[in-house]
């Protein structure tokens, strides 16, 4: 029981942190902004510094220790977000070679996946759980049988992993469809370089990149709603390791982009 609640309450929190997120996203930049990993509206991250939290409180008030002082909240919600976010960049960037978030342009940050000014943020957001959503949430809970919670928890869950097996599998066979591009170009370029062995390099370059875009836009036509919605989320790409690839994806994001304005 007590599980299905915390799943229930992670999927709210995450809710309330997609709305605020998106709504904030949208008012800065002018346009929609439909935030988050998923496509469904949540953000995991906040649901589960959210539950942490609520945890953490229900263990200090079941073991009977001294209530936390505001400024006790402050550190710890600040702490642990920057932990947090850090950790879930880290790990989506090396399943997906791509971030949903950058903090490069912010003084203060570690790598763009954390830095001071959203860290400072997130304490203040720590009080607002401790002392307004948490009460809240805990008292509607009270309210609701048992068997409610179960069932709720289950279909949440079966939602939650059909939004998570989508978007996993739209964004990993993004690979195959950039490597179709890549071979394609390649190809090209070959005969292109031999017509122009005695030209500038960055003659060459410019029309790598050229034909790049062009066979770029062609994929989009193969690609359905899923994996243009998973691509359009990303923030970006990162893949040292394969960087024509990563070029490969900015460019097709970008197409989606421009072909879903039409």
């Amino acid at each position: 029981m007590w599980l299905s609640r915390y799943f229930v309450w992670f999927i709210l929190y995450s809710f309330m942190g997609w709305a605020f997120e998106t709504l904030y996203c949208t008012v800065i930049t002018g346009k929609w902004a439909n935030r988050g990993f998923l496509y469904g509206p949540i953000c995991p991250i906040y649901g589960a510094g959210a539950v942490a939290i609520s945890i953490l409180l229900e263990w200090l008030q079941g073991v009977q220790l001294p209530e936390l002082q505001w400024w006790q909240v402050y550190l710890i919600s600040a702490a642990g977000s920057a932990v947090l976010e850090f950790v879930t960049s880290w790990t989506l960037e090396k399943l997906f070679h791509a971030y949903w978030w950058d903090y490069s342009d912010k003084p203060f940050n570690l790598q763009g996946r954390i830095c001071l000014e959203n860290t400072l943020l997130f304490g203040i957001a720590g009080l607002v759980i401790v002392y307004l959503i948490y009460p809240f949430v805990r008292q509607i809970s009270v309210g609701v049988p048992n068997i409610a919670i179960e069932a709720l928890s289950l279909v949440l869950m079966a939602v939650l992993a059909s939004d998570l097996t989508l978007t996993v599998s739209a964004l990993t066979n993004l690979n195959q469809m950039i490597q179709e591009v890549e071979d394609r170009v390649q190809l090209y370029m070959e005969q292109f370089v031999e017509e122009l062995a005695e030209k500038r390099q960055d003659r060459i370059e410019e029309e790598r990149v050229r034909i790049s875009r062009h066979y770029t836009w062609k994929s989009t036509e193969k690609m359905d709603w899923t994996k243009r919605s998973a691509l359009k989320r990303v923030a970006g790409f990162r893949r040292k390791d394969f960087e024509r690839q990563g070029e490969k994806l900015s460019m097709l994001r970008e197409a989606i982009q421009k072909r879903v304005k039409k």
